[in-house]
């Protein structure tokens, strides 16, 4: 099998100063064995074009089940290349050694399956945010929140300007900002039953079932 990569910035990761740029160092055949510690590894380059060529494959089978959705295109890209690429976003080269490499490859090629039949976990997990996001987007009631919200943000901070002296360049800080924001939000959240706290109105924890009794008491 031929591996053709038609784009050239494929394989482009990172700049030029990255752990995966191999210098071919000066062998030093003069060594001292007794004080000399030497390991030695096998390299492979196989594995590394391997990985890349299993996201363009995955990428290409997933893609092909979002009926051109571009939001769910990029949230499938982004899904994807956090989990293929995360090595290289840590300047881990695993795919330099053979074994690790390899057996990641080989872990790769058997999620293609998954992605190739649809039913792979990170689809399932992308399907259902993303339509937590389209039916939050698509609701009325959640949507006059949010307008309601940015209303009680925006009169909040029109009565705290109001005291302050403007013409004397006053402004309001990012710490007043902060405040505003949490004030409007636990307005929001005791409004709408998001509570947000441990205890309840009479003092009691919420995340029991039952009512909390000292040591050694009995119910009655």
């Amino acid at each position: 099998m031929v591996y053709r990569i038609r784009n050239k910035g494929f394989n482009v990761w990172a700049p030029a100063v990255s752990p995966r740029a191999f210098t071919a160092r000066k062998t030093k055949t003069s060594l001292e064995v007794s004080r000399h510690v030497t390991l030695q590894t096998h390299i492979s380059r196989y594995a590394g074009m391997r990985l890349f060529h299993n996201y363009r494959r995955i990428s290409r089978a997933w893609k092909q089940f979002l009926m051109g959705d571009k939001i769910a295109e990029q949230l499938a890209i982004l899904t994807l290349k956090s989990h293929i690429a995360r090595p290289f976003n840590y300047n881990a080269p695993i795919e330099n050694s053979f074994y690790v490499g390899r057996t990641w490859a080989d872990i790769w090629d058997r999620h293609y399956s998954l992605f190739a039949s649809n039913q792979h976990p990170l689809q399932l997990d992308s399907y259902q945010n993303y339509n937590d996001f389209v039916k939050k987007l698509n609701c009325s009631d959640y949507a006059n929140q949010c307008t309601e919200t940015l209303e009680s943000v925006d009169k909040l901070k029109e009565k705290r300007s109001k005291a302050l002296e403007t013409s004397e360049g006053e402004t309001l800080s990012p710490e007043d900002i902060t405040d505003i924001y949490i004030e409007v939000m636990a307005e929001y959240r005791n409004k709408h039953g998001l509570t947000g706290k441990s205890r309840d109105e009479a003092g009691e924890y919420v995340d029991y079932l039952e009512t909390r009794r000292p040591f050694g008491a009995t119910a009655q």
